[in-house]
């Protein structure tokens, strides 16, 4: 029960709506479904109200994707409300190949990172990877604004109850 990347909510509430109906639990499934949208319309609200722009990467044993609208976190952008960064990042389903100096060159007002490496077996490095002495005359890092996701969330569980409830409070609590 995957969700289709370009239409993230919409596919998200016809798998919670089919599972409600699977297992006889219409109203919870409606309840949670709800409560998903009151979360992200106020979201919404408030990356709106603080005119909030950002760029998301998958950081993998030292390198970096980048990912825009119609990706597989374009989510974050077209239903979370968070501004693109650079709207002309490549589609694809491993992100467009980045370089630091390209993050320099978009300067983010947020860096949000999901370390793949974490959660495939490999090394958490996406600190070690993202943060450096190139980085540093970014917006995001000079205000604190690199946002480490949680991977298990963004990269594994995408799709669920909890991990969308989970990414909506991760998103809203980096945003000041």
């Amino acid at each position: 029960m995957s969700t289709d990347p370009n239409r993230y909510l919409e596919s998200f509430e016809e798998n919670v709506t089919l599972l409600g109906d699977i297992f006889g639990k219409e109203e919870l499934a409606a309840e949670k479904i709800a409560d998903i949208e009151t979360s992200v319309a106020a979201l919404q609200d408030k990356t709106a109200e603080n005119d909030v722009s950002g760029l998301i990467v998958l950081a993998n044993d030292g390198s970096l994707s980048a990912f825009g609208p119609e990706s597989r976190f374009g989510f974050l952008h077209e239903d979370f409300g968070v501004e693109p960064a650079d709207e002309n990042i490549e589609v694809s389903s491993h992100g467009q190949s980045i370089s630091f100096e390209y993050i320099v060159e978009t300067d983010p007002e947020y860096l949000f990172v999901v370390d793949r490496g974490a959660i495939v077996g490999g090394e958490s490095s996406a600190q070690q990877t993202v943060e450096n002495e190139v980085t540093e005359n970014t917006t995001a890092y000079q205000e604190g604004k690199i946002v480490y996701l949680d991977p298990v969330y963004w990269y594994i569980t995408t799709g669920g109850i909890s991990a969308t409830e989970e990414m909506i409070a991760e998103v809203e609590a980096a945003i000041e």
